[in-house]
């Protein structure tokens, strides 16, 4: 499966200490109880959300018509679904520093899912038209 290639798994373990790193600090760090559980909480769901991103922005990609639909929705639905879903989690949680948590990670994987999709759009536009995009 392509989400797990071994670049992705280097990804996601990355993204798992820098974004629960950062939510670890952003809650009190490693003393108080619930930023531990928010450090972890945040790193797992980041390390996954690493996985999935750039298989479900090229999936949903190909999938879209018109150019401005298949580079602005794939990040704006992945980031929605990632955002909303961080919500829930930290909001059960009662993570102290919800809103300082979950929006540096987002916007730096909105950023990334632009990114994704502006790259596929370049390269779908260099490809003969006999050719299908490759994954």
């Amino acid at each position: 499966m392509a989400a797990l290639a071994p670049g992705r798994l280097l990804a996601a373990a990355l993204a798992f200490a820098l974004w629960g790193g950062w939510a670890l600090l952003a809650n009190g760090g490693p003393e108080h109880p619930e930023a531990l559980t928010a450090g972890l909480l945040q790193g797992s769901a980041s390390a996954l959300i690493t996985l999935l991103m750039a298989v479900c922005a090229t999936a949903l990609f190909h999938r879209l018509p018109g150019p401005i639909l298949r580079v602005a929705l794939p990040p704006l639905l992945i980031v929605s679904v990632s955002f909303s879903a961080l919500w829930v989690a930290h909001s059960l949680h009662a993570t102290p520093a919800l809103w300082a948590t979950i929006v540096p990670p987002s916007s730096l994987a909105f950023v990334y899912c632009l990114y994704l999709t502006l790259s596929l759009a370049r390269e779908t536009r260099q490809l003969p038209p006999e050719l299908p995009p490759h994954d």
